[in-house]
């Protein structure tokens, strides 16, 4: 009874691909079904969001021993945003089972920090006429958590079940923000009494993300008759692209980025009911 919930479960997850996979179950021919529990980190490159409450110096006289300077720091155009992520996510495969598709359930941990090259900048509360206050702060740490959607389609080049095997995979993850939160750090004490003041200015982003990656990974594991083999899978992510624009609080899609984003992904596979090798000429049907 478990087993035909488990595979109910992992169907209706892949719904998205329901015209296809009744196309190959009619077939009644090598499918696998696996259900992977994944792990990943991922670093985009990105545009600097700067808030305009930002005093900053825009060149780097300092360095020549200009003490006019030593009061601002300076921002780059320029910055990382990362993103740590677990999930769950069925995958069916075809074409005997050289070619997988996945989605699931994912939850996303992204990040995006204002950070400038002085051990503090400072930050404008407020002008009223001749008369500006600003405090000093060390960083502003921004943290987003996104529940979203993976959808990845996976390539095995080889035709025969091998225990170390490469495959190729392009997928898009589609996330919607359920919770997130600025972290102000303030250089002394005194000054965090303006915590709510520079929490209200700062900028909200959006809700919703998207990004587009493609990988090369290496399955670590082998078919064997009769027995319940799992699945481990190593994969390195590039390019990884940001395609929607203030996901990040600091941090935005722009076009000119000469290096994108790279990441890597653990994953662990178990089967689903009966499975083949990949390259297998049996056949399941599917009232077995």
């Amino acid at each position: 009874m478990k087993k035909y919930f488990l595979k109910t479960i992992c169907l209706l997850a892949l719904m998205p691909f329901s015209s296809l996979l009744a196309q190959d179950l009619q077939m009644s021919a090598h499918h696998n079904l696996k259900l992977a529990f994944e792990f990943g980190y991922n670093v985009v490159s990105a545009g600097l969001v700067k808030p305009e409450q930002i005093r900053e110096n825009r060149s780097s006289g300092y360095f020549y021993g200009d003490d006019y300077y030593d009061y601002y720091g300076h921002f780059g155009d320029y910055t990382s945003a990362t993103t740590t992520y677990f999930g769950v996510k069925p995958e069916f495969f075809i074409f005997r089972n050289r070619l997988g598709i996945a989605s699931g359930l994912r939850f996303t941990m992204a990040s995006s920090d204002l950070v400038s090259d002085r051990d503090d900048f400072l930050w404008k509360i407020n002008e009223d006429g001749l008369k500006t206050e600003y405090v000093r702060i060390k960083d502003i740490l921004h943290r987003s958590y996104l529940l979203g959607v993976p959808l990845e389609i996976k390539v095995f080049p080889n035709n025969r079940e091998l225990p170390f095997q490469h495959y190729f995979k392009i997928g898009a993850s589609f996330n919607y923000r359920i919770y997130h939160n600025n972290q102000v750090n303030f250089t002394n004490k005194a000054m965090e009494k303006y915590d709510d003041l520079v929490h209200s200015q700062l900028p909200d982003g959006n809700a919703f993300s998207a990004f587009l990656f493609g990988a090369i990974g290496f399955k670590i594991g082998k078919y064997k008759e009769g027995r319940w083999i799992p699945w481990g899978n190593i994969e390195f992510q590039f390019p990884h692209f940001l395609l929607t624009n203030k996901s990040f609080v600091f941090a935005e899609n722009i076009n000119d980025i000469d290096f994108p984003g790279v990441g890597i992904q653990l994953s662990f596979q178990i089967p689903i009911g009966k499975n083949v090798p990949i390259g297998s000429s049996k056949s399941i049907l599917i009232n077995q």
